[in-house]
């Protein structure tokens, strides 16, 4: 049993150590796990690991699924949405704190990584794309959620 696969518990558990190494901001780490996951789920279209866990992720999957895989990256993307929108039409209706569903999601993943300190310039090497359109994707994210600078992100994005 020992020598046995579990394609998907080791699939889950590497998405775990990739969101683990990028919230240490170990980038190269995060980035293994992360294809370490999506080599195990994409023969069989298991995406419900990204789907669910796009937030903790923090932009691995804009990362590292978006230009090797656009198909796949839009099926996520679709079903993130879908997630999030029921998951808010539960959450929102019960909490003080409202969960914002105005972001896509390539926007709710720079805005995560903007709230948790990182710098344009890290934003950008880690999704592979230039300071300046993380600049303007911050200008969007900041317009759609009212806010002014950075620190004001935090109270609608997670903990």
């Amino acid at each position: 049993m020992a020598d046995r696969s579990y394609p998907i518990s080791m699939t889950y558990i590497h998405c775990m150590m990739a969101v683990c190494a990028i919230n240490r901001k170990h980038k190269q780490e995060a980035q293994e796990e992360m294809l370490r996951s999506w080599e195990l789920a994409k023969m069989d279209g298991f995406l419900e690991p990204f789907i669910e866990h796009h937030g903790l992720l923090r932009g691995l999957i804009e990362a590292c699924i978006r230009n090797r895989d656009p198909e796949a990256y839009q099926r996520i993307t679709e079903g993130v949405i879908s997630f999030s929108r029921g998951w808010m039409a539960l959450h929102n209706p019960e909490n003080r704190r409202k969960v914002t569903g105005e972001l896509s999601t390539m926007e709710f993943s720079i805005a995560m990584l903007a709230s948790g300190g990182w710098t344009n310039k890290e934003i950008g090497e880690h999704l592979g794309i230039s300071i300046n359109t993380v600049k303007h994707y911050l200008t969007d994210i900041f317009c759609k959620l009212n806010v002014k600078k950075r620190d004001e992100l935090k109270k609608f994005m997670l903990k």
